[in-house]
């Protein structure tokens, strides 16, 4: 979400983003192409088509210098005509001989602001930042806060501030993977991104087995945040939970008292101070996704995923605190290798009723990108064509 030349780093890297994939459960499925997927006959939508977008999935290939590959791809819209992308780890160095070949230390983080006015091969901007002559995150961390450096993994615009939510991440794994939840704020957004005005917030929660922001989306006069939480801290048990706060909180700095949660009471499910007895929204849960709302539909739809597996899974609901429907399978990755993760979907790209596109990453096998072909460790991107069933019957 660490090359030959500097082995034990990429190794690092590697193991701490195999921890991350690897913990949630298992979904049995068998490795096929989408052609081969069974869909269950009552579901709220029916899978009409599934195609790799040849836009799209063309975008991010590597650059004959510089930016190699990135995982997480979350897309923000900062304007009619411009987009944030947002990244985590990331490789830069050269195209040699057809190969991508790493030069240089990897960073955590960078970011794209892609120009919708222009033709999409020629729309993206890169960004990071150099300390010293050195490459470096975008968002580096910060000292302070919780952790040693960030993935920034989920964002969202609230009129004029821009809200990028951040793990933050411990180099010595025995202090647990996950070392908190930093939230920064831009107040400058339409600005160029080397002149943003960075404020962090340290929200004081989160770790390997709980956390809010997999997922954040606005609905006035509530911003909500789908997260994860482990049943009793087993891994195998991760369900999908969601809490809230409001805007005002989440543009001056959110910290852990300002949230809601979704929560199962005596009473039926209620919004709660507490973070416990939350409601399984559905399994398994995971770090990385994003909420659709279909307006023609009236149906919320949401992505997940078991990183092992090829399955890239769909879930759907009538309101964000459900009943949300058992995921299933909406494409399986034929390039799966060691991980099929962070399926998005990206709302501003859809342009029609039920019609989604997802971006997803194949994760390398080992620790070398180099022998792997361009496609592994980089977004891919599918466009799904589904059909509201009540519409589909008259």
């Amino acid at each position: 979400m660490e090359y030959r030349y500097v082995m034990k780093k990429y190794f690092i890297f590697i193991f701490l983003m195999l921890y991350n994939f690897a913990c949630s459960p298992m979904f049995i499925g068998e490795f096929s192409s989408e052609k081969e997927i069974k869909w269950p006959d009552e579901y709220p939508v029916r899978l009409i088509s599934v195609e790799i977008d040849s836009v799209y999935d063309q975008l991010f290939r590597a650059n004959e210098t510089g930016w190699l590959g990135s995982d997480a791809a979350t897309s923000i819209v900062l304007s009619p005509l411009k987009t944030l992308w947002l990244f985590g780890d990331t490789f830069l160095g050269k195209i040699i001989d057809g190969r991508r070949v790493p030069d240089r230390d990897y960073i955590n983080n960078c970011i794209v602001i892609q120009d919708r006015k222009k033709k999409p091969a020629e729309s993206l901007q890169y960004y990071w930042k150099k300390e010293n002559g050195q490459d470096i995150a975008f968002f580096p961390h910060f000292p302070g806060t919780s952790g040693k450096y960030y993935w920034a993994t989920s964002g969202i615009r609230l009129d004029d501030k821009l809200l990028i939510f951040c793990f933050s991440l411990n180099r010595d794994w025995s202090q647990g993977w996950i070392a908190g939840t930093v939230s920064i704020v831009i107040d400058n957004p339409d600005d160029n991104p080397m002149e943003w005005n960075l404020e962090y917030y340290d929200m004081n929660l989160g770790d390997d087995h709980f956390g809010i922001h997999s997922a954040v989306y606005y609905e006035s006069p509530w911003v909500y945040y789908l997260g994860y939480h482990d049943s009793g801290g087993n891994v195998k048990k991760r369900k999908a939970i969601l809490a809230r706060s409001s805007i005002s909180d989440a543009v001056n700095g959110l910290k852990s008292e300002d949230f809601e949660y979704w929560k199962q009471t005596d009473n039926g499910s209620k919004w709660g101070k507490k973070s416990e007895n939350l409601v399984p929204l559905f399994f398994p849960g995971n770090t990385e996704t994003t909420i659709q709302y279909d307006p023609d539909y009236d149906l919320y739809y949401c992505t997940t995923y078991d990183p092992q597996t090829p399955d890239i899974l769909l879930t759907v609901a009538p309101e964000l605190t459900g009943p949300w429907s058992e995921p299933v399978c909406i494409y399986r990755n034929p390039n799966h290798k060691n991980q099929t993760y962070a399926a998005k979907c990206h709302p501003e790209l859809s342009e029609k009723p039920g019609e989604l596109v997802i971006s997803f990453i194949t994760g390398p096998i080992g620790v070398d990108i180099e022998n792997q072909g361009m496609d592994v460790y980089r977004p891919r991107f599918i466009r799904v064509q589904i059909e509201k069933i009540s519409k589909l019957k008259d």
